[in-house]
């Protein structure tokens, strides 16, 4: 039987909710000493999270993080290897236990749909939950779009705080729906128009994002360190999530102009006399889209994608991410990423049988093992290009078949371009 069936029995969701339920009682309910802040939605989450955690660090709460990208729970932030933006029932409780043993007060979460779907953060009521977009994912676990919203939102109808602030975009479809049914004390809305409760314009981009913010009756002047107009979205979200935590707008403006960069997010790794070299996470055609044009309103030089699809998830997406990647770069580079028990070239096919090159005129080539891609892509680059090389790059090993191979993507990176001579 398929494995997705066998999850949307009543019977495994009910196990799922005693475990969780059995899991947080064995480490006292620890979430009940926290201030939580959730945040889920396709694209964009794990950079909000680490904004507001980044922010309310700044303002010296005593804060820690759950995120795809980092864990801290007061012994210091590190990488998070695991693979899971949500971690385990048990896990995710002793996590919280420890935060409360080191002192923390608040956390900010980085919630999945699957964490909702399995009430892997049940029983927390977070006292701030954000959703700013949907686009196409795990459609081989939720088995339709409505699906995969309806399970999102439960982060609003069930996990929020009577007392809790919600904050969605002034634009969202569903914002009637959301303020009917959401559970929130006080929903909000951001966006460009000057209706919205948290708003910007004089939006400059080039070569770092800055931009006028405004809220009730503050406004100023952020200039950040950041690359991308579409991060004016992230930090408006996170600025209201850290006001509502009682961070001073002095302490908010200067935390918003003091975060650098989320590592693996639209990251610079190599930038050399001749080529520039980027990572970034971007793992949806939406997500690629956003990227590879805002990358675009930066460089003028050419535009070179290095990326692949996963195997044993959602194959409907593969057709639409060939046609991005030829839409929005110069040349492209169609390699594998994690194939689990797919095999890799019959993924790459799938993915270019949507390359688009009549109506975009844009030449490609498929290069099967993901380090000699890396290389090409590097070795036809010219100088001014930029090479980008996409998908899950924090990741430290790769699922192939039966194993799991060790991976740094930066270190291939640069050995590449010192092999090159381009350092």
């Amino acid at each position: 039987m398929n494995k997705h069936r066998i999850r949307r029995n009543m019977l495994y969701r009910l196990y799922m909710f005693l475990k969780a339920f059995f899991s947080a009682l064995w480490f006292g309910f620890p979430s009940r000493k926290l201030t939580c802040y959730g945040i889920t939605w396709t694209d964009g989450k794990s950079t909000t999270t680490e904004i507001t955690y980044a922010v309310m660090k700044h303002a010296k709460l005593k804060v820690g993080i759950l995120s795809t990208v980092s864990i801290d729970i007061g012994d210091g932030k590190m990488s998070n290897h695991t693979k899971l933006t949500s971690l385990s029932h048990w896990e995710f409780q002793r996590m919280l236990y420890r935060a409360v043993q080191n002192g923390l007060t608040h956390m900010v979460i980085e919630v999945s749909s699957h964490a909702l779907y399995q009430w892997r953060v049940r029983p927390i009521k977070f006292m701030g939950v954000w959703f700013t977009n949907l686009s196409r994912e795990h459609l081989d676990f939720h088995w339709s779009m409505e699906h995969y919203f309806a399970t999102k939102f439960r982060l609003f109808r069930e996990f929020a705080h009577p007392e809790s602030v919600g904050v969605i975009p002034a634009w969202f479809a569903f914002g009637s729906i959301a303020k009917e049914r959401a559970s929130v004390g006080r929903l909000l809305c951001f966006g460009v128009e000057q209706d919205a409760d948290i708003w910007v314009d004089q939006i400059e981009h080039a070569p770092t994002l800055c931009f006028q913010l405004y809220y009730g009756n503050h406004t100023a002047r952020i200039k950040t360190q950041m690359v991308g107009a579409f991060n004016a979205e992230n930090m408006m979200i996170a600025s209201v999530l850290a006001l509502h935590a009682w961070v001073w707008w002095d302490d908010l403006v200067s935390g918003l102009e003091w975060f650098v960069w989320v590592p693996w997010r639209q990251e610079l790794v190599v930038w050399s006399s001749w080529v520039v070299a980027m990572i970034d996470f971007a793992l949806t055609p939406d997500a690629l889209t956003t990227l590879y044009t805002a990358v675009r309103e930066l460089w003028y030089a050419r535009q070179i994608a290095v990326f692949g699809a996963t195997g044993n998830r959602d194959q409907g997406k593969r057709v639409m991410m060939g046609t991005v990647a030829t839409r929005y770069n110069d040349y492209v580079v169609l390699t594998e990423d994690e194939n689990y028990h797919e095999d890799g070239m019959e993924i790459i096919k799938q993915v270019e049988s949507w390359v688009d090159t009549t109506t975009y005129n844009q030449d490609y080539t498929i290069v099967q093992d993901r380090a000699a891609a890396i290389k090409h892509a590097l070795s036809v680059a010219k100088p001014g290009d930029i090479v980008i090389v996409t998908w899950m790059a924090n990741f430290t090993s790769r699922a192939m078949n039966e194993w799991s191979i060790p991976r740094n993507e930066r270190a291939v990176i640069e050995a590449a371009m010192e092999e090159l001579g381009l350092l």
